[in-house]
């Protein structure tokens, strides 16, 4: 029955708020998730035992994307990546959630190794990210990247009469829910909510974050922080989030100063965001965000 259905947004390793929020559904219910399991909160490790032990399904987000890649390396072999050693990511607190337990971590990527892009019930489209755009493209591999990790940003419009996507990845404070698709990513892993939806019905249940969850957070460089109209060109090389940085009690540098820079400079800071995001100041949403998907298409993932 389509209503004993549930899909679960990002719990990004938020375990006890899991537990909280399955209390408020049916015991007998089935569950989907999203996807972004793993990172960020505290408990990755029992997330992924939790859904792989009850048997629930679930689609592979970028998160997972992340784990299947470099964990062994960072773990077994002491060679790391920006996701396990860049706290921005949310990796070290995975790693540190399994306590170099390697046979788990080789059970669990078996699992993650072979989680589906998507899933549909009925009419209900399933996915980690904003993917409705690419529906009639779901079975090509080619797109594996889109269904990862393609955004909604507010205003974004698609058009499909045939299914409903509901997704997480973009992390919003409440519910985004459109005609034909509908976010239920808030942000669990930063204080906020983690969200559930019915199927048929699309009720929507919710669970703030419980504290022992998640400590993890992102502090902005803001234009109050770094006034780009008054900075020189040369300075933006200085905006590193690392602990010899003037910014080092930073996490990430805002969008608005990026926008701020492209606006200064044009073309020049255009390229100079690209630069940024070689020298790890800052993310490939960003980029998209800022200067569209021309910029990110050879990014490698």
């Amino acid at each position: 029955m389509l209503s004993n259905i549930f899909v679960i947004g990002d719990v990004h390793g938020c375990y006890y708020t899991l537990v909280n929020l399955l209390k408020q559904l049916p015991d007998d219910c089935e569950l989907i998730f999203v996807g972004d399991l793993c990172d960020k909160g505290k408990y990755s490790k029992d997330v992924i035992e939790f859904v792989i032990e009850n048997n629930h399904k679930c689609v592979k987000g970028n998160h997972e994307h992340l784990f299947e890649k470099y964990i062994v390396d960072a773990v077994q072999n002491d060679i790391h990546s920006p996701w396990s050693s860049d706290k921005r990511y949310g990796g070290m607190a995975c790693i540190e959630s399994y306590n170099s337990d390697l046979d788990t971590i080789k059970k669990h990527l078996e699992w993650i190794e072979n989680l589906p892009m998507y899933l549909q019930i009925e009419n209900y489209f399933i996915t980690h990210g904003f993917a409705l755009e690419h529906y009639e493209h779901r079975e090509n591999q080619e797109y594996y990247n889109e269904f990862l990790l393609n955004r909604y940003y507010e205003g974004d419009s698609v058009e499909n009469s045939e299914v409903i996507n509901i997704f997480g990845h973009c992390s919003f404070d409440e519910v985004v829910d459109k005609e034909n698709f509908i976010c239920i990513d808030t942000s669990c892993s930063y204080g906020k909510k983690l969200t559930a939806i019915q199927l048929g019905t699309q009720k929507i249940y919710q669970e703030s974050m419980d504290t022992r969850d998640s400590d993890y957070k992102a502090d902005a460089i803001t234009l109050k922080e770094y006034d780009v109209y008054s900075e020189s060109f040369e300075s933006i090389a200085s905006l590193v989030i690392d602990s010899d940085s003037i910014y080092g009690e930073y996490d990430i540098v805002a969008n608005d100063v990026l926008e701020a820079i492209v606006d200064k400079y044009g073309e020049r800071g255009k390229q100079e965001l690209l630069r940024m995001h070689e020298r790890a100041q800052i993310f490939p949403k960003q980029i998209k965000k800022v200067l569209g998907d021309e910029y990110v298409k050879d990014f490698k993932f």
